[in-house]
């Protein structure tokens, strides 16, 4: 399976305004498939956003509105979960 990289420029703000030092959030790569990245490119597009913004936004507004469990849909699957970071 290819990946692709959802990797933000340091420096600049989700809309690509350039953020000031004591602005700057720490940030890293995540590592998506190529394919999900394809998928996300006619909303992303919709909106005149990347797709690298348009799946920090979601990501964001999942862990900020605390959707993964509505979104994933997979509290009863009985997979364990690990713990990554």
């Amino acid at each position: 399976m290819t990946r692709g990289l959802i990797s933000p420029v340091y420096g600049f703000g989700a809309d690509g305004a350039r953020e000031t030092r004591g602005e700057r959030r720490r940030m890293r790569p995540v590592p998506v498939p190529v394919d999900v990245l394809e998928g996300l490119q006619p909303a992303a597009r919709e909106r005149g956003i990347s797709v690298p913004e348009l799946a920090q936004r979601l990501l964001e507004t999942i862990s900020a509105e605390k959707m993964v469990t509505a979104v994933l849909d997979d509290e009863a699957d009985g997979k364990p979960r690990g713990r990554y970071l």
